[in-house]
């Protein structure tokens, strides 16, 4: 259906936003600056500084009775199976999402990239390889910005990159001709209700392409390319631990391009990319195959991949003096995704790590700690310490200094002490949630980068 339609539709039914927050607030200026006025809008919390004519519900009763509503735009935190949803829906109310909502509309090709780890960084090198290539590019989802934002300037023949949640993907009504399936592990246990229906709401990514459309996936992770196998497009893949018949792999240092088993050389060159780390590499293998299949030249996708510098708070340089590079990897709430950082480097290391309890399983990241032989400390803080300290003592005595810390200021303090005679690179990798000392990852990582700034200057914190 044209998009006129359906706005010239929505303004004469009575429209309810489940959710008010970044999204939400989204959705709510897109339908009132398209003319729909019956909008009401849902929240637990108090909500405030809405438009002029918006009324609202909040408190505890503010999902009661929501088959009054002709369409409900969901925001992702919200199960679509929660009960009073499918009250709703039995009732013959519509539930949608912005992303959805998108998809439905957009006249140009999406790509849309979904996937436990590397997502945020995969789906910004896309949108500056496309960008390099000609395309005039739109970049949300996930990443914190509304679809709905850019919609109305989306044209035929530009390029839209979606980075999706599984939040997103559970229940998304279009598929995009070009999805991305990157490193699927196990996350978000707290919302859905295990492991199986996690990766299923990233297989649902896939649940309508056609023969025409195309799948890239992580040849090197089984998970994700078991949800690959769930779509009917053409599979194309990427690995640095061996070859594949279509798409990208590492070979003697150099990524290599295959077509139907025709193999060349990419004009990439590995050991000048910008991001640290060999999980980085494969956001660059990811994105470099979905950029040319979406489209790009080889020659400019490379050229752009190669000196994309990362997004901050992942694996970001904040500051570098004579002998010490700082970098923060705030947004490594996981032990696997700090693993990861952890092993980005040969230097001498020293690490900051802990934040809030969400009774992760550290038993495998410090089994890694271990097994590094370049790690010269590790300050820990926050409501974890305690926990990861007993953990890592639990291996036997370490080789490197082991110390808990009040604050963000003295386990950086305390790092750079092991650093000032042999240099080499003080890292934040947490593996936890940031609660409880900030209000969220990016508030630590800011803090961070502050705090590096001032060290890296030679003054005191």
């Amino acid at each position: 259906m044209r998009i006129e339609q359906t706005i010239e539709q929505l303004k004469n039914k009575k429209i309810g936003v489940l959710g008010v927050g970044v999204e939400g607030r989204a959705t709510i200026e897109y339908l009132l600056r398209h003319g729909v006025q019956q909008i009401e809008a849902l929240d637990k919390n108090e909500i405030d500084a809405l438009p002029a004519g918006i009324s609202f519900r909040s408190g505890d009763l503010y999902m009661a009775d929501l088959a009054r509503f002709d369409v409900i735009f969901k925001s992702p935190g919200f199960r679509p199976d929660l009960p009073s949803l499918q009250t709703a829906r039995d009732a013959g109310t519509k539930i949608t999402s912005a992303v959805s909502f998108f998809m439905e509309h957009c006249p140009a090709k999406v790509i849309g990239i979904t996937g436990t780890v590397g997502k945020g960084t995969a789906s910004s090198i896309v949108a500056k390889a496309l960008e390099a290539a000609g395309f005039t590019v739109h970049l949300g989802g996930n990443i914190g910005k509304s679809p709905l934002t850019f919609l109305d300037d989306v044209q035929a023949d530009d390029r839209v990159v979606l980075e999706l949640s599984s939040f997103q993907t559970m229940d998304i009504s279009v598929s995009p001709k070009l999805a991305g399936i990157l490193k699927t592990t196990t996350e978000h246990l707290d919302w859905h209700r295990d492991t199986e229906e996690y990766r299923f709401a990233k297989s649902q990514l896939l649940r309508f392409q056609t023969a025409e459309d195309i799948v890239v996936y992580n040849a090197d992770a089984p998970a994700s390319a078991q949800i690959a196998e769930c779509s009917a497009a053409s599979k194309w893949a990427y690995s640095l631990n061996g070859r594949v018949n279509n798409g990208v792999f590492l070979e003697d240092g150099r990524l290599m391009y295959s077509k139907e088993g025709v193999e060349t050389a990419l004009p990439l060159r590995v050991a000048e990319v910008r991001l640290a780390g060999r999980f980085n590499l494969e956001n660059i293998a990811s994105a470099v195959l979905l950029a040319h299949l979406a489209g790009g030249d080889l020659e400019a996708v490379c050229a752009a991949a190669e000196v994309f510098e990362g997004l901050p708070n992942r694996l970001e340089l904040a500051a570098r003096s004579e002998k010490i590079r700082y970098y923060n990897d705030s947004y490594a709430t996981r032990p696997d995704a700090a693993a990861a950082a952890i092993a980005a480097f040969d230097a001498p290391l020293a690490l900051v790590m802990g934040g809030s309890e969400k009774n992760a399983d550290f038993a495998e990241l410090t089994a890694l700690i271990f097994e590094r032989k370049n790690i010269v400390s590790i300050s820990l803080i926050g409501a974890t310490a305690e926990r990861m300290f007993a953990e890592i003592q639990s291996h036997g005595p370490p080789a490197f200094s082991l110390r808990i810390h009040e604050t963000l200021a003295e386990a950086m303090n305390d790092a750079q002490s092991h650093l000032q005679e042999r240099g080499g690179v003080l890292l934040m990798a947490p593996a936890c949630a940031s609660f409880g000392l900030f209000k969220n990852y990016k508030e630590r990582g800011e803090q961070f980068v502050q705090l590096a700034r001032k060290l890296a200057a030679g003054h005191s914190i």
